[in-house]
Formats: C-alpha cells, structure tokens, sequence
C-alpha cells in the first residue's frame, strides 16, 4: 500500500503491470522515495543500487559503503545508474 496519495499512486505501475521481465532497476524505481526533495543529488533507484553494490562485496557500514561508492569505477557507476565522471584521468 503506497502512503502518498492515491492518484500519485495510480500514475505509478505496479509490479504486475511491469510483467515477469521486468529488471531490478525498473522495480526498484516503484519505490516510494521517503527523501525531501529539498538537496536530492542523486535518484533513490542510483542509491539503492550502489548500496546493494557496496554490501555484495563486502561492505558493513554507512561509511563503507561511502568509500566503496568513492572508489568505484566510472564504469561500474554508469551502471548502477549514477552519476560518474566522463573525463579520464
């Protein structure tokens, strides 16, 4: 059940109407972002992902979790739907 209104949640599709191919980002962009929009750098779906990233290979903490995403290459960013850096240096 959505805790926003009912017609924010009626614009939003839900997982049976996304259909057994739907990827993880296009269920995980269901998810409500309890964020204030005040300051928001990154979208919930890059956050989520680059968190779950961070644990899968071994990160325990918030501030883990922050090196790993520090640390991470451009490549691996631009995947989890992140923002990275396109000049090589």
């Amino acid at each position: 059940m959505c805790r926003q209104s009912a017609t924010c949640c009626l614009a939003v599709p839900s997982v049976r109407q996304l259909g057994e191919g739907a990827g993880l980002v296009e269920r995980l962009a269901l998810l409500p972002d309890p964020r204030d929009r005040r300051g928001l750098r990154h979208p919930l779906v890059s956050v989520v992902l680059v968190a779950a990233s961070a644990v899968l290979t071994g990160a325990r903490s918030f501030r883990a979790i922050g090196q790993w995403a520090a640390e991470a290459p451009q490549h691996a960013l631009a995947r989890l739907c992140a923002r990275f850096s396109v000049s090589s240096q």
